[in-house]
């Protein structure tokens, strides 16, 4: 402080230092060394007075010099600003008990006598009046000034209004009350069930913490189109639980449903965005504010407060108004939740208790929950049930079930897999076996891993199914007679044609005993086919297509020996009716090229294709390199048996025809 003397107070003197500097010269004084120094100093090199008015000027507290007689001796003019008075009539003609309100003078007294030992007096509180009259409250740091020898000659006084800081200490206290209540509220509702109860604790404390006559709960009807007074606090007896509020833009509640955020009421005669309800009208309200409650996924209705005065709401009004309803909103969702669990677990108890479908729960190795389902299934009561450990399990699942069961257990119980299902053999009470279907899983129950498994009797289903096999044994054999004793009719039919062929000179109708014959071949490989195979529902068409063809060439000998033979046959498995359709179109194809196509003696060569295209059609290429197909010949319009066969049959397939005449013959279809 005396470095602080010496280098001039001007530059340490601001604003916001001001209300360090007494502290520290008393902290200086006390300070033995400094003390000593201070004394050598007189009272203009303590404080110049051009310091001290520099100091009077800059600062925006109260600054003023008192004589030992508490005469002002001087004031800056934050003081005369706030209290009204001039600086003349200030120092002439006021002395500060005049200023000093009646009941405070002891407290300054004790002050001053302090600051006349040589001591510092630090935050001494007391009213001072103002010219006005009115009083107002300052917190005041007093100092003696010392001459050069070191008597003191003065007091020296920093005053600063408290006026706003007791507002601010008081808002700070109301919000820190208010965010209690809010607090305590919470934990009310953790004890309190029945909602309307806590509807009217709400009102009532709204009521009473902000100061109005009217506050409610309105909840939105199940028809959206009004709202019902629930609870509430002020209104015409009668009308809670009973009045009713329009939910739509003309009122208040149904605007703060429309617009989602708080609406504030300063005076509803001259309200423009909506109307006055007959609620509100009927009891003379001015002034009001409301907030939704939300529900579930919806609003649940609207809080309010309401008074009779005209009166602008704060923020804090109406943050509490809020927080009141945010807690209301988290009861009403928790009930709603309570009461869709309760719902919940009614189903899940008459499902369990009634389902053909048998629960039970593991977990420590035991047993810990099972259901009406299971013990019906076993034969074993509930109390007994719940008596087994694994060991016990493992007992009543059949030897050669067990294995493949512990080693699935063991899979889930390592995370090695989330669930699967199995059939086993189970023994019942009475020691006879039965099948069931199980379905195991990994689930945390009471906060512990555990299993949980279902398993439903499918012992009658595996009698049906047993059953079925035998039937469908029995059918496939029945079935196989049947091919076997077809393709022998057709034999028998192409023999007959045969021993008719001898009868016959006529070469055109030998062509057509032999066409038939070859047609009625088709058949037969078919039904022959289907006789060797397993599946009687499908054919693999290479094999079939090769016996098809070879038999061809043997039919038309006399033309095929020097013709080569070539099968691109893809391994695709055809219907019954499918592969009949397909083998009559390649007799017709293959042995028209046969018969037509090629020249006694020549060489030639015939191609058959069968695969399956990109987009999942069948494609068949039948090609030779004969002497072409006659061009005055339609395909579509002929009068030859064959080819109104191959379009007949492709028309029914739903494909299409394409012949290309190049170098020889392709005949494409496509279904």
């Amino acid at each position: 402080m005396i470095s602080l003397i010496e280098t001039g107070i001007n530059d340490y003197i601001k604003e916001d230092n001001l209300n360090r500097l007494i502290p520290t010269i008393k902290r200086e004084i006390i300070n033995t060394k400094s003390f000593n120094k201070l004394k050598n100093f007189n009272c203009s090199q303590c404080l110049p007075e051009e310091k001290f008015q520099t100091l009077l000027k800059i600062s925006k507290f109260m600054i003023y010099k008192l004589d030992l007689n508490t005469n002002f001796l001087d004031v800056n003019n934050s003081f005369t600003d706030f209290l009204g008075y001039n600086k003349e009539e200030t120092l002439d003609s006021l002395s500060i008990y005049k200023l000093i309100h009646p009941n405070d003078k002891m407290i300054f007294t004790k002050g001053i006598k302090k600051v006349l030992e040589g001591r510092f007096v630090e935050n001494i509180e007391y009213r001072f009046k103002k010219k006005n009259g009115t009083y107002t409250q300052l917190s005041s740091n007093q100092a003696p000034i010392f001459n050069k020898q070191n008597k003191i000659i003065g007091i020296l006084c920093v005053s600063q209004d408290l006026t706003k800081s007791r507002k601010i200490q008081q808002f700070i206290e109301n919000r820190i009350h208010r965010q209690a209540l809010i607090a305590k509220f919470g934990l009310e509702t953790i004890n309190e069930k029945k909602i309307d109860n806590l509807f009217k604790k709400a009102t009532s404390l709204l009521a009473k913490i902000l100061d109005v006559e009217f506050t409610k709960v309105l909840e939105i009807l199940p028809n959206k189109k009004f709202l019902k007074l629930r609870a509430g606090v002020g209104w015409h007896k009668g009308l809670v639980g009973n009045a009713t509020v329009e939910n739509n833009k003309n009122s208040q509640a149904g605007f703060t449903l429309l617009k989602t955020t708080p609406v504030i009421v300063e005076n509803l005669k001259n309200e423009t965005r909506f109307c006055a309800p007959k609620l509100l009208a009927d009891h003379d309200v001015i002034s009001g504010m409301s907030v939704i409650i939300q529900g579930t996924n919806t609003p649940f209705g609207i809080l309010g407060a309401h008074t009779k005065e005209y009166r602008i709401f704060s923020n804090d009004d109406i943050n509490f108004l809020q927080s009141i309803a945010n807690v209301l909103a988290g009861v009403i969702v928790r009930d709603s939740t309570e009461k869709e669990l309760r719902e919940s677990e009614e189903k899940y108890r008459m499902l369990t208790e009634q389902s053909l479908l048998g629960t039970l729960i593991i977990a420590n190795g035991r047993i810990i929950f099972v259901n009406k389902g299971i013990s019906n299934i076993l034969g074993f009561s509930i109390n007994e049930l719940l008596s087994w450990d694994l060991n016990t399990i493992t007992q009543h699942i059949h030897p050669e079930d067990l294995q493949m069961t512990i080693e699935k257990y063991n899979k889930i119980l390592n995370d090695d897999i989330s669930s699967f299902q199995s059939e086993i053999r189970m023994k019942k009470k009475n020691g006879n076996y039965l099948y069931i279907q199980q379905y195991l899983k990994k689930i945390q129950f009471q906060k512990n891993s555990a299993l949980y498994i279902n398993i439903i009797d499918i012992t009658e289903q595996k009698k049906n199914e047993s059953l079925l096999e035998s039937s469908l044994a029995e059918k496939e054999i029945l079935l196989k007679e049947i091919h076997h004793r077809v393709k022998n009719n057709l034999q028998i039919i192409s023999s007959l044609i045969v021993l008719q062929e001898q009868y016959v000179k006529d070469e055109r109708i030998l062509h057509i005993f032999k066409d038939f014959q070859s047609r009625i071949k088709v058949m037969a490989l078919i039904h022959q086919a289907l006789y060797n195979s397993e599946n009687l529902n499908k054919i693999c068409l290479s094999k079939y297509i090769k016996n098809l063809v070879n038999n061809l060439f043997k039919a038309y000998s006399a033309n095929s020996k020097q013709i080569k033979l070539q099968l691109n046959i893809e391994n695709i498995d055809f219907s019954l009716d499918k592969a009949i359709a397909c083998g009559l179109i390649i007799n017709e194809l293959v042995s028209n090229s046969l018969k037509h196509a090629f020249s006694k003696n020549d060489d030639g060569i015939i191609i058959v294709t069968l695969k399956k295209t990109i987009n999942n059609r069948i494609l068949l290429d039948v090609y030779d390199n004969g002497i072409g197909f006659p061009k005055d010949v339609d395909y579509k319009n002929s009068d030859t048996l064959g080819l109104k066969l191959i379009s007949t049959i492709t028309k029914q397939m739903d494909g299409k025809i394409s012949i290309e005449k190049n170098n020889g013959t392709h005949v494409i279809i496509s279904w």
